[in-house]
């Protein structure tokens, strides 16, 4: 091939002019193009991302970034007739296309910027970065059409290539919409979405209420903190459901609540979310918050001597390879080592006394208050759900990368069930779930030696108390997020969209993900209310 650099150059400026990106690497010259998302674009469901890339070596792989974060390779070889009539001489021209669907409500309400990266078999890149817009209506995936109710739309108004829809509902809250035509797909995309209406107002509101910030109350002569986020537009004469947010092992108050994605999927559906702190930081030395929870206080598990494990004293952890975190609180309560959370007061109590501080300050809708847990507040979250105290407090549940310690199965109790979702991590060396269908408990592998109750055996259970058909292995779940498998089992009492208890994992280690994670889980709670 003979391509000087001077013409090389002035297609690149030619380029440059519709936005595609030319390497500067002359010694291997490329071209990429990215044509979905546009720029300055709005997208509000299941569109594509595309565009094409050339090299004179040939291109290696399409590599995609959102928000500056690594999130998959591009399928790559797409028929491109009009490129290889404009580049005859780029041996890769006619197959130099790039595309795949793409749900862009997985992620949150807001601008973002996805960064296309074209890598040439001999080394040379080429970048282009797109800032957009996403916009959606309360669920990330609406799977039932019937959620959608387009009679009640109050007034249409039509444009020579768009329409306006006033007062379309959409799983229950009315939406003002534009639809208009995309060159791009050749169809009527939605390009626009506006709440009509606040969530559901109702009487029953406290009086003079109090704002977002940092406050105290005293639970069992004990001080205890805690964090309030309102969402945009809060009003004393409208009922908002209520999200209190465990944190993890040293975490605090801002561990969930300084997460941009947090706070604006939050104002988007219109939750308060309450971040209290664990205790901890007022032991001498000590300043690690922690929750307490079913063996974490005492260092035993649940299943007594166990001959799976060498020289096992029924202990949560192997104490000669696993550090001593023992708090002074549970001097008088640790029966070993492996003791490893705070004994100081009963985090059951403080839980039911926050919830009702809340409700004497705040808005809230009582059928709608759910408890979310990550980590170590993953881990207390399955007991909070057993306590006789949380029947008729919590609609739903749900544990981040936090599994019981070994041998604590035990459901909620009968009388009234509490959905609950798990989210972890398939490498997580810090808490390991075990391989779809194991049974047996799991052990660290980060340095300390703990044993944990496996996703699949504490999720069976649960099922199995709510009468789910678990006769058979969990079944996958399609909850929108193409990388995450969830799965559940069937005929659960009750039973809604997704099952009562939905067991999801995703190929990552001790990590939140709270970027995709936190819309799953408001996904999964919107589906509950007591």
């Amino acid at each position: 091939m003979n391509l000087n650099k001077e013409k090389h150059r002035l297609r690149c400026f030619a380029m440059a002019i519709i936005g595609s990106v030319c390497s500067s690497t002359l010694a291997d010259p490329m071209v990429l193009t990215l044509e979905e998302p546009r720029e300055g674009g709005t997208y509000t469901g299941i569109s594509n991302l595309r565009g094409w890339a050339i090299a004179e070596s040939g291109i290696d792989k399409i590599e995609l970034d959102i928000d500056g974060v690594y999130a998959f390779d591009i399928p790559m070889g797409g028929s491109r007739g009009d490129v290889a009539s404009a580049y005859p001489d780029f041996p890769n021209a006619e197959q130099s296309g790039f595309s795949m669907a793409f749900n862009y409500k997985a992620l949150a309400v807001g601008a973002h910027q996805v960064t296309a990266r074209a890598l040439s078999k001999d080394g040379a890149i080429a970048v282009r970065q797109v800032q957009f817009t996403v916009d959606r209506f309360v669920s990330s995936f609406i799977t039932d059409p019937d959620e959608v109710d387009i009679s009640a739309v109050s007034d249409v108004t039509l444009t020579k290539s768009a329409l306006q829809l006033k007062g379309l509902r959409v799983e229950g809250q009315a939406f003002d919409v534009a639809l208009s035509f995309d060159t791009a797909t050749q169809g009527f995309e939605l390009t626009e979405i506006t709440p009509q209406e606040s969530p559901t107002a109702g009487a029953g509101c406290p009086g003079p209420s109090r704002t977002a910030g940092e406050y105290t109350l005293n639970s069992q002569g004990v001080e205890r903190a805690f964090r309030v986020h309102t969402p945009t537009g809060y009003a004393s004469d409208t009922l908002y459901p209520l999200i209190i947010a465990f944190h993890g092992w040293g975490g605090d108050t801002g561990e969930f609540l300084d997460n941009a994605v947090v706070r604006s999927e939050s104002d988007q559906r219109g939750y308060i979310v309450v971040a209290p702190l664990g205790l901890g930081q007022e032991e001498p030395g000590n300043h690690l918050a922690s929750w307490s929870f079913s063996g974490s206080t005492t260092g035993l598990d649940g299943d007594g001597l166990n001959a799976l494990v060498p020289n096992d004293s029924s202990a949560i952890c192997d104490d000669t390879v696993t550090a001593d975190y023992r708090y002074p609180s549970c001097q008088d309560t640790a029966e070993n080592s492996c003791s490893w959370t705070q004994c100081t007061t009963d985090d059951f109590q403080f839980t039911a006394d926050l919830v009702a501080d809340i409700q004497q300050h705040y808005c809230v809708d009582t059928d709608r208050i759910y408890a979310l847990g990550g980590s170590n507040g993953g881990m207390f979250v399955w007991d909070l759900a057993r306590e006789e105290s949380s029947l008729g407090i919590f609609a739903a549940m749900a544990s981040l990368i936090g599994l019981p310690h070994r041998g604590y199965l035990s459901p909620p109790m009968a009388t009234e069930e509490i959905p609950v979702m798990s989210i972890t991590g398939l490498r997580d060396r810090t808490v390991p779930p075990g391989d779809w269908g194991e049974a047996s408990f799991t052990t660290t592998t980060d340095g300390d030696r703990y044993y944990y109750t496996g996703a699949t055996a504490i999720t069976k259970a649960w099922a199995e108390a709510y009468g789910c058909d678990t006769s058979s292995a969990a079944a996958p779940i399609d909850v929108g997020v193409s990388d995450v498998d969830c799965r559940g089992w069937s005929f659960c009492r009750g039973e809604t969209q997704w099952p009562a208890v939905l067991d999801c994992r995703r190929d990552m280690g001790h990590a939140y993900g709270l970027s995709w994670s936190w819309p799953l889980i408001l996904d999964f709670f919107d589906q509950h209310s007591r």
